[in-house]
C-alpha cells in the first residue's frame, strides 16, 4: 500500500512531542502509541502497555484520541481513514454487538457466533423497508433493499457479492438476504416453501459434492455458487436458480496431506450396507484418498454426515434409483482409481499390473455396468482417425494412469453437474423472468505454507473480482462527487499492486502445475459409458457427434475452462448493479466476544476492504455533511458565517426553481397519474381481497358456532355422566364413614379381647419356661439315642444301595442270556446251511473225481502216442542236424524257451521225452491257453453272484500260469488288445459298462496283489489312488469281495512286463470311461441346448429345422426334458445291470447291537438311527426292516417304562 504509506509519511513531516499514533505490533498488529521524542531519522514512541520503541516515521499512521468509543458505524466517517483506524473501528463495534459496518457502499459483516434475534424480526424488515441506504444503521436488510428498489426503479437486474472465509457467516447472510426478498417481493405462485428454504434444503447435498477439508478450513466449498432469484415486473419472486462455477475438478484425483478429497466419498465408505455391497472399506485402501492421511474431521461423524445427505437428495426430489446410481458412480471411481499398470508385451503398451488391480477393473466396470473388456480398452489404448482409416495406438503406463484419471474427473464433473441441474429443477425456474437479484457466495484469497496450482486459479479469480471491486467503487467515488458538486477532475489510479503482491509475495509450487492443469475429454470414455446398461450413466455421457469423432482427444485445460467460466460469470456481474458485503471471522475458535487483530487484518486484506479505503484516500477520505462541516470549522471565520450560509442556500434555491421547475412539472404530472392508477388498482384488490376475507371470515365464524353447538351438547351429557358420579361417590363416601365408625368399634372390642389373652399366654409362658427346662433335659437323652439310630439308617442304605446295583447286574446278565440265546439260534441255521452247503460240494467232488479218472486215462493214451512221436522227431532231427547250424537250433530252443513262461505241470511225462519235444509241446499248450483266454475276452461271460466272470477268469489264468513273474510274455499285449478290439467293434451301450466293470475289477486285482519290485517307481500319495482309475476304484465294489480275496494272502513280486500291463489297463479303464462320458455328452448336450434356448412362439425358420442328436425334429420342452430323463434311465440300468452302481449292504439289528453298539441300548439305537442321515449314499443309516424290529421291541417296553424320554442318557443315569 504505497499511497496510504506516502500519506503517514507527509503527516510525520509535522510529527512533534505528544502526537497520538498507530505503530506496528506483532501480536495486535496495531497499537497505540504516543510520540515521546525526535532520535535523528527515527521517532521514540511509548506504547498503551508503557514500552518505548524506536520506529520510523513511514510506519506510523496518525490516531483520533477523540474517536468515539463506541465506533462509527461508517468507515468514511473516520477522522484518520486508514487501515489501523478500519481494524479498531470493527474491534469497538464487536463489542457492543454491532456487527454490520459501512465502508461507503460496503457492507462488513462480522460473524457474532451468538443469536441476535433482534437484530432479524419482521419489525426490523419493516424498518428497513423503503428507507434510504445509509439513513439507519448498518444491516444485511439496508443492503437488500436498495438492491430491490435499484432493480424496481431501474428495471436492471441486481447482484450481490457475499464473500469471505468459511465460518465466516456467508451462508448465514446469503439466507438472511433471501429471507428480506421473500419479505418484500412475497411469492407469485402457491409454493408452501419459500424460496430460501427450497434453496438452503440444497446445501447439505452441494456440500457433500462440493466441499472438502483444506489447510485453514475443515468445510471449504471449492467451486463457486450464484443464486439467482427471479421477479416478475410487478416485483413478485417468480423462480430461483442455483449456478455454479469453478468446481475444482483435479482434487477428484491428486490431494495434499493434510486436505481431503470430497466429502461425499468418505460419507460413502462410512456408510455399512452400501460400503459393503460396493466392495469399499476405510479410505486408507484407495489411492484417492489415502494421498493424505486425514480421513476424519473433528466433531463430525462421516456416517451421520451420511445419513443428512441421502435426507437431502430425497428433499430435493431425487428418487431412491438415482440415488443408488449416484453412490454407485462415486463407489466406481474410488475403484477406478485403484486400477494400476505394468508395462505390455509390446512397445509403448501397458497392461493391468496384478490381480488386485484386475478386481478393482471388474468393480469398476460392474458398477458402472459396462463391458470390461470396452473399459479395459479405454484406458489402455486409443483410437486415431486417418486418411487411410483408424489406428489403434496403444498407451504407455504414464498415459494410461493419466487417461484413467481424465475419466475419473470427467464422471465427477458431470455427476456433479446433474445435481445442480435436479436441485434448479426441484427449486423452479422461472425462463421468462427478466430481472432478477443474484447472491454469490464463492471463496476467497488463499495463501497457504504450499501453494499450487489450486491455490493460483483460485487467487486469480479473486483478481479478476477485485479488479471489478475497484471499478465499481472508484466509480461510485466519482458518482458522489459529481452529486456533491465539488470541483474535481478525473483522478488516474491505475492498480497493480495486488497482481504484484500475487506474483512476488506468494510463493507457488509448480511441481504439478501441468499435471493438474491437464484435463481433456476422451471420446472412447464418453462412447464406453453412453453405451452402459445404467441409464443414470448413460445419461451423464450423451451420444457424442460424428464431426467430434475424428480426434480421440477433445483437449482443454483447467486453466483454460477455469478461464472461460470466470468471463461468464464476470459477463454475468457486469450487466448487473453489483452489491457488496465482506464476511469477516473473528476468531478461528467460533466463539463470542473474542477479537483476533491478525486474523481479522487478514481477511480484511483479502477482501478488498482496505482497497476501498485506498481509493477513498485518492480523493477526499473525510466525508461531513453541511451542517456538520459549519458545526466544526465554522469557528475559524465566523464573520462569514451567516452571510456565506445565507447566500449559498438562496443560490441553491434559485438555480434548482429556474433550471428544474419544468422538469418537477412533468414529473409531478406523471407521478400523479402512476400514483391514481396504482391507487385505483390497489382498491380493486384491496376490495377483493377483503370480499374474499369477509367470506373466509363468515365461514369460520360458522364453522365455529357449528363446534360450539356441539360441544354444548357433549357438555350436556357429560354434565349429567358427571352428576351420576356425583352421586355415586356421595354415596360411597356415606358408606365408607359408617364403614370406619364400625371398624372403629370393633377395633376397641378387639383390643380389650387381645389385652385379655395376653395376661393368659403371659402366665402360659410361664409355665412353659419350666416344662421347656424337663423337656431339654429329655432332648440330650433323645439326641443321643438319633445319632444311634442314624449310624443304623446309613449302614441299612449302604446294604439297600448294594442290593440295587445287584438287582442291575442280573437285569444285565438276563439281557446278554437272551442275546447269546438269539445268536445260538442263528449259528444253528447257518450250520445247517452249511452242512447242505458241504453234501452239495461232496456231490461235485465225486463228478470231479469221475472227470480225474477219465483224464487220466486220457493221459495215459496219449503218452503211448506221443512215444511214437518220439521216435519219428528222433529220425527228423537227425536229418536236421546234417542240413542247418547248430547255432540256429540253439537259437530256436532258447527263444522258444524264453518267449513262454513256466508251464503248468499237470502230470509228469516220462523220461523218454527229449527237451525239444518239450518245449514244443509247452510253446503249444501256451497258445492253446492264451486262444482260450481270448475267447474268453470276445465272449460276454456276464456275472456269477454279481461277480464279473472275465475279469476272475484272466486273473486267475494268469496267476496260475505265473505271468506276472515272467522277464518276458506276449499275453499281456494280447489282452488289451483284445479288450481295445471288443470295446471298438461291439455295441457302445451294452460293450462299455460291462468291460468298464471288469477291467476296474481287474486292475483292483492287480493294485492290491503286485508288488513292483522297484520297477517303474512311483511317488506314494496318502489317501488312496488318485486321478481317474482312484475314483473308479472307489465307485465300485472291492475286488476282494469279486473272488473271495484273503488279506493275509502274499504279493506277487510283479516283473516289468506285469508292471507295464498295469499301466496299460489303467490306461484302457480311462478310455472306456471317456467313451461313456462323451457318448453321455454326445447325447445329451443337444437336448439341453434345447431346453436352454426354447424356441420362441412365432418365430418361422426358412427351410431349416433344429434337430437333436438322434436326428428327430424339435419337439417341445417338456419331451426334450423327457428324453433326457430316459436316457439317463437306460445308462442307469446298464451300469446296475454290470454292477457298476451299487448299494451298500445294510447291518442286521443284532450285528449293530453286538459289534457296533455293545454298550448302547435298542431306545438309545433307535434314537440314533431315527435322528442321523447317511450323506455318503443319501440314505437312512440303517435298514427299514431294522427300523421297525427296534420300534416293536420298544413298544413292547414302553408297556413297563416310566420315562418317555429319548435322551441318549437316560438309561446311564
Amino acid at each position: 500500500m504505497q499511497e496510504p504509506k506516502a500519506a503517514a509519511a507527509a503527516a510525520m513531516a509535522t510529527i512533534r512531542r505528544g502526537y497520538n499514533v498507530w505503530a506496528e505490533d506483532r501480536g495486535c498488529a496495531w497499537v497505540a502509541a504516543e510520540v515521546d521524542d525526535l532520535v535523528g531519522k527515527q521517532v521514540r514512541i511509548v506504547t498503551s502497555s508503557g514500552k518505548k520503541v524506536l520506529v520510523s516515521p513511514e510506519k506510523l499512521f496518525p490516531r483520533d484520541p477523540d474517536a468515539d468509543h463506541g465506533g462509527v458505524d461508517d468507515m468514511t466517517k473516520l477522522t484518520y481513514l486508514n487501515e489501523p483506524g478500519v481494524l479498531y473501528n470493527l474491534a469497538r463495534r464487536y463489542v457492543l454487538n454491532e456487527i454490520y459496518t459501512y465502508t461507503g457502499s460496503i457492507l462488513i459483516a462480522v460473524n457474532p457466533f451468538t443469536k441476535l434475534p433482534h437484530l432479524y424480526n419482521i419489525h426490523m424488515m419493516e424498518q428497513y423497508k423503503g428507507a434510504s441506504f445509509g439513513e439507519l444503521s448498518p444491516h444485511v436488510f439496508a443492503v437488500a433493499d436498495a438492491a430491490y428498489r435499484a432493480m424496481m426503479n431501474e428495471t436492471r437486474s441486481q447482484s450481490i457479492l457475499v464473500s469471505g472465509e468459511s465460518g465466516a457467516g456467508k451462508t448465514e447472510t446469503t439466507k438472511l438476504i433471501m429471507q428480506y426478498l421473500t419479505y418484500v417481493g412475497g411469492r407469485a405462485s402457491g409454493d408452501d416453501r419459500t424460496v430460501e428454504q427450497q434453496v438452503l434444503e440444497s446445501n447439505p447435498l452441494l456440500e457433500a459434492f462440493g466441499n472438502a477439508k483444506t489447510v485453514r478450513n475443515d468445510n471449504s466449498s471449492r467451486f463457486g455458487k450464484f443464486v439467482e432469484i427471479q421477479f416478475d415486473m410487478n416485483g413478485r419472486i417468480s423462480g430461483a436458480a442455483i449456478r455454479t462455477y469453478l468446481l475444482e475438478r483435479s482434487r477428484v484425483v491428486q490431494i495434499t496431506d493434510p486436505e481431503r478429497n470430497y466429502h461425499c466419498f468418505y460419507q460413502l465408505c462410512a456408510s455399512a450396507k452400501d460400503a459393503e455391497k460396493y466392495k469399499l472399506n476405510h479410505p486408507s485402501n484407495f489411492r484417492y484418498l489415502n494421498q493424505s492421511r486425514a480421513y476424519e474431521l473433528d466433531g463430525v461423524s462421516n456416517a451421520e454426515e451420511y445419513v443428512r445427505t441421502r435426507r437431502a437428495m430425497g428433499i430435493v426430489g431425487i428418487s431412491l434409483d438415482d440415488q443408488e446410481s449416484i453412490f454407485r458412480t462415486l463407489a466406481a471411481i474410488l475403484h477406478l482409481g485403484n486400477i494400476e499398470f505394468s508395462p505390455g508385451v509390446e512397445h509403448d503398451s501397458s497392461t493391468i499390473r496384478d490381480q488386485k488391480s484386475n478386481f478393482h477393473l471388474q468393480m469398476a466396470a460392474n458398477l458402472f455396468m459396462c463391458d470390461v473388456n470396452l473399459l479395459l480398452s479405454a484406458l489402455c489404448t486409443r483410437l486415431i482417425q486417418t486418411r487411410e482409416g483408424s489406428i489403434v495406438k496403444a498407451l504407455d503406463c504414464n498415459a494410461a494412469v493419466a487417461s484413467r484419471d481424465a475419466l475419473a474427473k470427467t464422471v465427477y464433473a458431470r455427476l456433479f453437474d446433474w445435481l445442480v441441474e435436479k436441485i434448479n429443477k426441484s427449486v423452479g425456474q422461472d425462463q421468462d423472468s427478466r430481472i432478477q437479484i443474484g447472491v454469490l457466495d464463492i471463496y476467497g484469497f488463499e495463501c497457504f505454507t504450499n501453494n499450487s496450482f489450486e491455490q493460483f486459479c483460485i487467487n486469480f479469480a479473486n483478481e479478476k473480482l477485485q479488479q471489478h471491486f475497484n471499478e465499481h467503487v472508484f466509480k461510485m467515488e466519482q458518482d458522489e462527487y459529481r452529486k456533491e458538486e465539488i470541483n474535481w477532475s478525473y483522478i488516474e489510479f491505475i492498480d497493480n499492486q495486488d497482481v504484484l503482491d500475487l506474483i512476488e509475495k506468494v510463493a507457488y509450487q509448480t511441481d504439478s502445475f501441468l499435471d493438474k492443469n491437464r484435463d481433456y475429454v476422451v471420446v472412447e470414455h464418453c462412447n464406453l459409458l453412453s453405451s452402459s446398461k445404467c441409464s443414470f450413466v448413460a445419461g451423464l455421457f450423451p451420444s457424442v457427434p460424428e464431426e467430434s469423432l475424428r480426434s480421440s482427444y477433445k483437449f482443454s485445460s483447467v486453466s483454460t475452462r477455469f478461464k472461460q467460466q470466470l468471463q461468464a460469470l464476470m459477463e454475468t456481474l457486469n450487466t448487473t448493479e453489483p452489491h457488496y458485503i465482506r464476511c469477516v471471522k473473528p476468531n478461528s475458535l467460533n466463539r463470542p466476544q473474542k477479537f483476533e487483530n491478525q486474523s481479522v487484518l487478514h481477511q480484511l486484506r483479502c477482501g478488498g476492504v482496505l482497497e476501498a479505503v485506498r481509493i477513498s484516500l485518492a480523493g477526499y477520505p473525510t466525508r461531513r455533511t453541511f451542517s456538520e462541516f459549519v458545526d466544526r470549522f465554522g469557528l475559524l471565520v465566523p464573520e462569514l458565517m451567516d452571510r456565506s450560509i445565507k447566500s449559498f442556500l438562496v443560490r441553491k434555491r434559485f438555480l434548482y426553481e429556474k433550471k428544474d421547475r419544468a422538469a418537477l412539472m412533468i414529473q409531478a404530472r406523471w407521478r400523479m397519474f402512476k400514483v391514481r392508477s396504482a391507487f385505483k388498482h390497489y382498491l380493486s384488490s384491496v376490495v377483493a381481497i377483503q370480499c374474499l376475507w369477509r367470506q373466509k371470515l363468515a365461514k369460520r365464524e360458522f364453522r365455529k358456532l357449528k363446534r360450539e353447538a356441539n360441544e354444548a351438547g357433549a357438555l350436556r351429557l357429560a354434565k349429567t355422566k358427571l352428576e351420576k358420579q356425583l352421586e355415586d361417590l356421595t354415596w360411597r363416601l356415606h358408606l365408607e364413614k359408617r364403614l370406619r365408625v364400625n371398624n372403629d368399634e370393633s377395633k376397641s372390642a378387639e383390643i380389650s379381647k387381645l389385652q385379655n389373652s395376653l395376661e393368659v399366654l403371659n402366665s402360659e409362658l410361664d409355665m412353659a419356661k419350666m416344662v421347656s427346662a424337663s423337656e431339654c433335659k429329655r432332648s440330650s437323652l433323645l439326641q443321643s439315642q438319633l445319632e444311634l439310630s442314624l449310624k443304623e439308617k446309613s449302614e441299612l442304605e449302604h446294604r439297600l444301595d448294594g442290593m440295587a446295583e445287584l438287582r442291575k447286574e442280573n437285569a444285565l446278565l438276563k439281557n446278554l442270556v437272551d442275546s447269546l440265546k438269539e445268536q445260538n439260534s442263528s449259528l444253528e441255521l447257518e450250520l445247517a446251511k452249511a452242512q447242505k452247503d458241504t453234501d452239495h460240494t461232496m456231490e461235485k467232488l465225486r463228478e470231479v473225481e469221475k472227470n480225474y479218472f477219465q483224464l487220466q486215462e486220457n493221459l495215459q493214451s496219449m503218452e503211448g502216442k506221443l512215444s511214437n512221436l518220439e521216435n519219428e522227431n528222433h529220425v527228423l532231427r537227425q536229418k536236421a542236424l546234417t542240413t542247418s547250424p547248430k547255432s540256429n537250433r540253439s537259437g530256436f530252443a532258447k527263444a522258444l524257451s524264453e518267449e513262454s513262461p513256466t508251464p503248468t505241470k499237470l502230470v509228469p511225462f516220462g523220461h523218454s521225452f527229449s527237451e525239444s519235444r518239450r518245449s514244443k509241446m509247452t510253446v503249444d499248450r501256451n497258445q492253446e491257453n492264451h486262444e482260450f483266454l481270448l475267447r474268453c475276452i470276445k465272449e460276454d461271460l456276464g456275472f456269477s453272484g454279481g461277480k464279473p466272470v472275465a475279469a476272475c477268469v484272466i486273473y486267475k489264468c494268469l496267476l496260475h500260469w505265473r505271468a506276472f513273474e515272467s522277464e518276458r510274455t506276449a499275453i499281456f499285449d494280447q489282452i488289451i488288445e483284445g479288450i481295445n478290439d471288443v470295446t471298438k467293434v461291439g455295441d457302445e451301450s451294452s460293450v462299455l459298462p460291462y468291460w468298464l466293470s471288469n477291467a476296474s475289477a481287474l486292475l483292483c486285482l492287480l493294485q492290491r496283489n503286485l508288488r513292483s519290485n522297484g520297477f517303474l517307481p512311483t511317488p506314494q500319495r496318502s489317501g488312496g489312488y488318485s486321478g481317474l482309475t482312484g475314483r473308479m476304484i472307489q465307485g465300485l465294489k472291492s475286488p476282494l469281495a469279486y473272488i473271495g480275496h484273503d488279506e493275509n494272502t502274499p504279493l506277487i513280486e510283479a516283473r516289468y512286463p506285469a508292471i507295464l500291463f498295469k499301466q496299460q489297463l489303467t490306461a484302457c479303464v480311462e478310455k472306456i470311461f471317456g467313451s461313456i462320458r462323451d457318448n453321455l455328452k454326445k447325447e445329451i448336450s443337444p437336448l439341453l441346448g434345447l431346453c436352454i434356448q426354447a424356441p420362441k412362439a412365432g418365430r418361422v425358420h426358412s427351410g431349416k429345422s433344429i434337430r437333436s442328436p438322434g436326428a428327430v425334429p424339435q419337439q417341445s420342452l417338456s419331451s426334450h426334458w423327457d428324453s433326457i430323463i430316459k436316457f439317463l434311465d437306460s445308462l442307469l440300468t446298464r451300469l446296475q445291470g454290470n454292477f457298476v452302481i451299487h448299494q451298500k449292504r445294510k447291518k442286521t439289528l443284532q450285528e449293530i447291537k453286538q459289534d457296533l453298539c455293545p454298550a448302547l441300548t435298542v431306545r438309545q439305537i433307535y434314537r440314533i438311527c431315527t435322528m442321523y442321515w447317511d450323506d455318503k449314499y443319501s440314505t437312512q443309516s440303517v435298514s427299514t426292516d431294522v427300523v421297525g424290529q427296534m420300534r416293536d421291541i420298544l413298544n413292547k417296553e414302553s408297556q413297563n417304562f416310566n420315562s418317555n424320554s429319548f435322551l441318549l442318557d437316560d438309561d446311564l443315569r
